[in-house]
């Protein structure tokens, strides 16, 4: 496996963005910039390596065909696999596969989209979610629970989680047998992605809701759920970091993590004009 080595801001600042073949008129989140954050990880790896793209209802398929056209050799370079739902809800993610040029190294895994319901004034009042085969019991209080589904009563803010229970976030573990190609082809036998992911690209949402005490929460179990598929020396990518949500559950997480014995390395870039960090490279050790 890659022993990566993180970019830095002097690596990023050496990089000639503008010459990378990108769109910026499509839809989706990654710039020219952080796209360079992304090659200097992804020109590191080896094709029998992962990478696992994580942007929750904006998979449009941007930053895995960034990763063909503008990686040192593509045809020599990682398989990628993206989870999503893969619905047009915040950005159209129907035509990835479309986008993407239907690349055979290019894989979905589709999630079951959550059912929300609203109340009179079009404000979230539930989630409810089918259960999936190795999905863990979670006592919270705000949540319904039954053989086949799980239910969340938005109407409560989520009670506060001790390190220990952010850090053992795992969600269900995928399997890539069903994690399929534009020709249906399988990612791997009956095997979960877990252990198997080399770097992780995460791009959270950066749009709050009405609910923000939920918006942390969702974001903390996605960056908690990403870092442990990660086997050792595996990285997490994490963009959007400048808004202060993001920022503040990354942290969160990484300190739950702490507390019960895992390690790291991490390095903090800015891409942007603007004076802030945007994206954090996560090396797991331990």
């Amino acid at each position: 496996m890659t022993d990566f080595v993180l970019p830095t801001q002097s690596s990023f600042d050496a990089l000639t963005t503008s010459g990378y073949t990108l769109n910026d008129a499509d839809p989706g989140f990654l710039t020219k910039e952080v796209g360079g954050v992304v090659k200097l990880l992804a020109d590191q790896m080896a094709s029998d390596e992962l990478i696992h793209v994580r942007a929750t209802r904006t998979s449009t398929g941007k930053t895995e065909k960034f990763i063909i056209d503008n990686i040192a050799d593509w045809a020599a370079g990682p398989k990628i696999v993206t989870s999503d739902y893969f619905s047009d809800t915040l950005l159209d993610c129907t035509e990835f596969f479309t986008y993407t040029g239907n690349d055979d190294k290019i894989f979905k895994n589709t999630m079951a989209s959550p059912v929300v319901a609203v109340d009179g004034d079009g404000i979230p009042t539930t989630l409810t979610y089918a259960r999936t085969e190795g999905m863990a019991d979670d006592p919270a209080q705000w949540k319904v629970q039954s053989e086949t589904e799980v239910v969340i009563d938005l109407t409560e803010d989520p009670q506060p989680r001790n390190s220990s229970q952010i850090a053992n976030h795992t969600g269900a573990p995928g399997n890539m047998e069903i994690m399929v190609n534009s020709s249906g082809t399988a990612l791997g036998s009956a095997e979960a992605l877990k252990d198997n992911v080399h770097l992780a690209i995460v791009m959270p949402n950066f749009m709050q809701t009405e609910k923000p005490e939920w918006d942390a929460l969702g974001h903390s179990t996605l960056f908690s759920n990403v870092f442990n598929t990660l086997p050792d020396n595996g990285v997490m990518m994490v963009n959007h970091i400048e808004f202060a949500p993001i920022n503040l559950a990354l942290w969160n997480v990484l300190d739950a993590h702490v507390n019960v014995g895992h390690t790291y390395e991490a390095t903090w870039i800015q891409t942007g004009s603007e004076s802030r960090k945007d994206v954090a490279c996560i090396k797991r050790l331990s």
